[in-house]
């Protein structure tokens, strides 16, 4: 044989051997990464959905509703991420209570719904609150807005607050700590009292 053919053979048996090597070894390190991956894989799902519609009713009444252009739900903490949200809340099949938000989320077990990023609500009165968080959990609790609460009424008024609860239907509003309100002329937010 010739010294070139050597070189062949023991080269590629070197190769030959790395690769088998290199087989054995990535077996022995995820021997039971396919059963752990398998065992968990029942316990945990997420998907990923397109115009997601979520509502509560009672007795075939409407209560609330969330539009969202797309999420995505983890089965494992039943909690619903959602974003580009638009929302009804309905009093005598009447829309009394309208809120948009970027990002949201919906806990399935709890009911709960969370608001969050450029979030706003608007009542049928005109009556506008931005905040930087919602919370609310079922149709019959306030509305909890935390986070640089500001609540514009009718061009006659506006709060600053931290923290504030707001009744679904519009029956009241409570401001929780320290606030600042500014009284203004009728309709005119740019005169003040």
């Amino acid at each position: 044989m010739s010294k070139r053919r050597i070189a062949y053979i023991a080269i590629f048996s070197l190769i030959f051997l790395g690769c088998l090597w290199a087989f054995i070894s990535a077996g022995v390190i995820t021997k039971n990464f396919k059963k752990e991956a398998l065992q968990n894989a029942g316990e945990k799902q997420k998907l990923d959905v397109k115009d997601v519609l979520i509502t509560e009713t009672k007795e075939d009444k409407k209560y609330w509703e969330l539009y969202a252009d797309s999420g995505y739900y983890d089965s494992q903490s039943k909690v619903v991420i959602l974003y580009n949200i638009i929302g009804n809340f309905y009093n005598n099949d009447e829309v009394v209570l309208s809120m948009e938000s970027s990002k949201g989320t919906f806990n399935e077990e709890t009911k709960r719904v969370v608001l969050y990023e450029n979030t706003y609500i608007i009542y049928k009165d005109g009556t506008n609150v931005k905040a930087d968080r919602f919370t609310w959990q079922g149709n019959d609790k306030d509305i909890v807005a935390q986070g640089n609460v500001v609540i514009k009424r009718n061009g006659e008024l506006k709060t600053y607050s931290n923290e504030a609860y707001l009744g679904n239907k519009m029956t009241n509003v409570r401001i929780k700590g320290r606030s600042k309100t500014e009284l203004y002329s009728k309709g005119n937010f740019n005169e003040k009292f």
